[in-house]
């Protein structure tokens, strides 16, 4: 046959038939199937191994979520300094004499008598002289007396010759001095005093784990209260 001039002499090539999806599907699993043959003759037959295992992580306790917040850190840091403050005033700037600067003579107040804030509670003055009295502090418990007739009337409602020794006999006595620091008061007591003049019978008290000290006429002097008047109590 004869090439007729003016025509392609390069045969034409068909186009590839179409794959169709299930031969496809069949031969990626026969090569998937290749691989995991190669894979048992490379381990010697053994099946591939489990992907690894995730291991759960525990919660972080309490105190080291606390500790990696800043505000909780910040919060500690003020307390402290806190703290600090109210030691640095309580040492510079507050007088540990109860007496607040009472002078005692024979013939009365002198100068600017400063007695405790309250006559009651464990801060008041008949508070702190059970607690000075646990103490055996003379200093302190014989200065909330006014006067030195007061000292006196204290002193001879026990059998002693002064305040101080008046003091030391009763602490003596004393079997449990925490307990006996910490004296109970009635609600009646702990209301503001309508006048500047109050009577505090040990009798209506909880005392515990010593001697009662008998009744003290306690008066607001300046801008404190101290005890002007002693008697001894009914009850001991």
């Amino acid at each position: 046959m004869t090439d007729e001039p003016g025509k392609d002499l390069t045969p034409r090539v068909p186009p590839p038939p179409p794959i169709d999806p299930e031969q496809l599907r069949q031969f990626e699993e026969f090569q998937r199937f290749q691989e995991f043959q190669r894979y048992q003759q490379a381990t010697g037959g053994g099946t591939p191994p489990p992907p690894p295992q995730q291991i759960p992580q525990k919660p972080k306790p309490l105190w080291q979520i606390l500790l990696g917040s800043k505000l909780f850190r910040r919060l500690i840091y003020l307390a402290v300094v806190g703290i600090f403050a109210l030691w640095a005033y309580n040492h510079y700037f507050v007088s540990e004499d109860p007496g607040g600067g009472i002078a005692h003579d024979s013939g009365g107040v002198t100068g600017g008598a400063q007695g405790l804030p309250s006559p009651v509670g464990l801060q008041g003055t008949v508070g702190r002289m059970y607690a000075y009295v646990a103490d055996g502090d003379p200093k302190f418990g014989c200065g909330l007396f006014v006067t030195d007739q007061v000292k006196t009337k204290f002193a001879q409602a026990f059998g002693e010759k002064d305040c101080p020794a008046t003091i030391a006999a009763l602490k003596s006595k004393i079997t449990d001095p925490t307990a006996y620091q910490v004296v109970g008061f009635p609600p009646s007591m702990m209301t503001p005093p309508a006048s500047g003049k109050v009577t505090i019978d040990s009798c209506e008290l909880d005392v515990r784990g010593g001697p009662r000290l008998g009744t003290f006429v306690v008066e607001k002097i300046n801008q404190g209260w101290v005890i002007v008047d002693y008697t001894p109590s009914a009850c001991g």
